[in-house]
């Protein structure tokens, strides 16, 4: 302590009084420099990089010291003091500037220094927060920009903001975030932000920050156009920033206090300054120029005073630009540059300048059409959401033993699988958890797979998802990979068998005209006969049993004793003889259909016998495209269709086409879906069949962020996989196995074995004759015994009256 006290002494009494000589002008006036602690190892490095260690002496003030207490400020007094410091280097700090102004020290800011903290004592080293503010502002004017969002995590965004409110010409949505936002936070708020369509970004935080930012958006796809984003750089650090995204079609605007070369993001965002070296540098060499103006060594009073003087009427160009500071120590016709990062170009686009503010002004960026952009995802690995659909996304039958991709097979694995190796990226596909296509909720939010994209958690998807102008408001697509219709599937009608099929090639009208036919022929048979003249008187004549027996057998192509004798009977019997031939050709032709031709009667033809009927019901998927159709068309009966299914029976909406199918299975359901679908389930399922007409065509294409330049890249593919036939040979293995027959072909073609069901009937009647014969015959027989046994009775009669 007492050490102390004698060193006080000594620098404040025996120093002073030795200072009225004059130097030896080969030394140099060395300037005593407190310089916080952060700052020290730079300004000695700019320093001696910089030959002028000779005109100064380095002393730390620490962090303990930078405080308003009053107890801690006359510390610091104190400390000042002690180290006889003659100016200060370091952040704008309150306590510190306090007790440099109580000793009349020169403190230069090397951070902004609002109105309310000025004085006397404190030279700002740095641009203005609110010119810079106004700087940011005539660049929004300059953009015309309506809508825009900001991210902000100090004070001087809070600047920013409160500017940016006044223009009553721009709508300004602003987050603050924490000095070390999370990445869940920076996450939600970019999600927020594209949910309210804002694509105009203002970005003022921490290199950190910017750096989170920058990464959720490009997986959100918010990088590219239509986003414009503005960085302010006040460290000039935003460079090796920007170096991992400038391979994309991005549309950045840098707002800095040194200027960025222009060309090749190459060489002008690797090779960049540093503001805060470049703002040493200057104080270097303006308290340099201020030591060699000094002619002698004045006492600590008038050295700060001279110091502060100096630094007032200092005027020259250095690195950051023309120092040169007003009455309020502010520097004086500052200037601010503007450059334009797109793509791999940098070009600078503007220069503010606070003294010429009012002419500020944007030119047109350079075009250059021989520039080329990576794919943005080429050596990444993404999330890529799908649905469980067949044929498109399934999983295998020992999916539980697999991890990762391997899980799942399908159409649309297999194209995800060949765009990814073309584009050169990896990917991790993951089924959507509510199940959803993908539709717009009542609170304006999606549900589904769109939602996934949207919410960030997928950056693509595959599936079998429709393109309509609802989804297109939310995301992009790519060009379609297929062509999908609508049309209905129904389980198949049950073919009814029946023992006496063999009756079914002639209807019950035409089988009593035949029998009655054949009853009057066999009795004009026998008048004609009898009536008749006979050629042979010898020649035994017909019968009325044999009449009935002869035109029977005829009719069966079967002999019998007696024939018919006279000229009118055997005309007639050439008439029936003629129609037997007919009749038994038809008969033969037609069982021979019936029983070989599989026929299919169902009670719906075409889509429209739908509406016409009750008994069936019929239904879609709920937030699917297809119900889009129906519910937004204008066509009278798909409108009917609709309020039957939506207001009059809204239980024939299912949640999943998985849940449609099933209901289908069931019977007296048809279930509205796509083509490729129901195809392949008709495919699979041959109780299923598809019917038409199909209706309303749409492509399936792959869903992107809204504004993803990588859309294009994989649009490209999908054309060339088409132009190359790679998309039909993937569609040949899901969709041309066909199992069952397609019933939609001409019938003729598609015969079948008879079975026993199709024929027993004839063998039930060939049972009965030999029935009724075996009972006629028993008859026979039994009556023939009793005739016997009478007549023997009556011989034995006879003898015994005989005797």
């Amino acid at each position: 302590m007492l050490g102390d006290v004698f060193t006080f002494i000594t620098l404040s009494y025996v120093l002073p009084l030795a200072s009225g000589n004059k130097i030896d002008h080969n030394r140099p006036v060395v300037i005593n420099v407190g310089v916080y602690q952060p700052l020290s190892s730079l300004f000695n490095d700019v320093m001696n990089d910089r030959n002028a260690s000779t005109y100064f002496k380095i002393t730390d003030i620490y962090q303990s010291q930078r405080s308003t207490n009053y107890e801690d400020i006359n510390k610091t007094i104190i400390y000042m003091e002690l180290h006889n410091i003659h100016t200060i280097v370091g952040p704008f700090d309150p306590g510190t500037v306090m007790a440099a102004e109580e000793l009349g020290i020169p403190f230069l800011s090397t951070s902004s220094v609002s109105r309310e903290n000025s004085n006397k004592v404190t030279f700002q080293m740095v641009p203005d927060t609110e010119e810079v503010s106004i700087a940011m502002q005539s660049l929004v004017d300059a953009y015309k920009w309506e809508h825009a969002g900001m991210y902000y995590d100090s004070d001087i965004g809070a600047s920013f903001m409160e500017f940016l409110l006044r223009d009553y010409k721009l709508s300004l949505k602003a987050w603050r975030l924490a000095p070390s936002g999370s990445n869940k936070t920076i996450l939600d708020c970019l999600i927020n932000m594209r949910k309210v369509f804002i694509q105009k970004v203002i970005v003022a935080t921490s290199t950190e920050n910017t750096l989170l930012i920058l990464e959720h958006a490009r997986n959100l796809a918010m990088l590219s156009n239509p986003y414009e984003w503005i960085f302010h750089d006040p460290d000039g650090y935003i460079s090796s920033t920007l170096r991992s995204f400038v391979a994309m079609n991005t549309n950045f605007t840098v707002l800095g206090y040194l200027p960025l070369r222009e060309g090749h993001s190459d060489d002008t965002l690797n090779n960049t300054e540093n503001y805060p070296r470049a703002v040493v540098a200057d104080i270097v060499e303006m308290l340099k120029n201020t030591s060699i103006s000094m002619k002698r060594y004045p006492n600590i009073e008038e050295m700060r005073e001279k110091t502060k003087r100096k630094l007032q009427k200092f005027k020259k160009h250095l690195e950051t630009g023309c120092m040169h500071l007003n009455k309020r120590g502010k520097r004086k016709g500052i200037n601010l540059y503007f450059t334009a990062v797109f793509g791999e170009m940098t070009q600078k686009i503007a220069i503010w300048n606070s003294t010429t503010s009012k002419q500020f002004h944007v030119y047109q960026r350079k075009i250059h059409p021989n520039i080329t952009y990576m794919f943005p995802l080429k050596g990444r690995r993404v999330k890529v959401v799908s649905i469980l659909e067949k044929p498109f996304t399934m999983y295998k039958d020992d999916y539980e033993k697999r991890y990762g991709n391997d899980r799942f097979k399908g159409f649309a694995v297999d194209l995800m699988d060949v765009v990814s190796k073309r584009l050169g990226f990896e990917y991790d596909l993951y089924l959507v958890g509510d199940g959803n296509f993908g539709a717009k909720m009542d609170n304006g939010d999606w549900n589904g797979m769109i939602g996934e994209v949207l919410a960030g958690n997928a950056t693509m998807t595959v599936s079998p998802l429709s393109i309509n102008s609802q989804r297109e408001e939310a995301v992009d697509f790519t060009k379609p990979f297929m062509t999908r219709y609508i049309s209905v599937i129904m389980k198949k009608t049950k073919l009814e068998t029946s023992y006496f099929e063999f009756l079914n090639p002639l209807s019950p009208p035409v089988w009593i005209c035949t029998f009655g036919a054949f009853i009057v022929v066999s009795v004009i048979l026998y008048f004609l006969e009898k009536l008749g003249m006979r050629k042979k008187k010898d020649y035994p004549s017909i019968s009325f049993r044999e009449s009935f027996w002869f035109i029977f057998g005829s009719l069966l192509q079967g002999n019998t004793d007696a024939s018919p004798n006279t000229v009118p009977g055997r005309i007639l019997t050439s008439a029936w003889w003629f129609f037997a031939l007919i009749l038994i050709s038809s008969y033969t032709a037609n069982l021979a259909a019936f029983l070989t031709v599989k026929k299919i009667n169902t009670p719906i033809k075409t889509i429209s016998d739908l509406p016409k009927q009750t008994k069936i019901k019929y239904g879609t998927v709920k937030n699917s495209g297809v119900m889009a159709f129906f519910k937004n068309t204008k066509i009278e009966t798909f409108a009917k269709m609709w309020v039957q299914m939506a207001e009059l029976d809204p239980e024939s909406m299912v949640s999943t086409t998985t849940e449609g199918f099933l209901k289908v299975k069931e019977g007296n359901y048809a279930f509205f879906w796509d083509t490729t679908v129901s195809r392949y389930k008709s495919i699979e399922d041959c109780e299923l069949t598809e019917i038409g007409p199909r209706f309303d065509p749409k492509g399936f294409g792959i869903a992107v962020p809204p504004g993803a330049t990588y859309r294009e890249d994989l649009s490209m593919v999908i054309l060339n996989l088409s132009d190359t036939g790679k998309l039909h040979e993937l569609e040949s293995r899901w969709w041309n196995n066909r199992m069952c027959p397609d019933m939609n072909k001409a019938s003729a073609v598609e015969t079948s074995e008879l079975q026993f069901e199709n024929v027993a009937g004839v063998f039930f009647l060939l049972v009965t004759g030999i029935l009724v014969a075996g009972v006629v015959c028993l008859i026979e027989y039994c009556s023939g015994q009793v005739m016997h046994l009478g007549k023997e009775n009556r011989t034995r009669r006879n003898k015994s009256n005989y005797i």
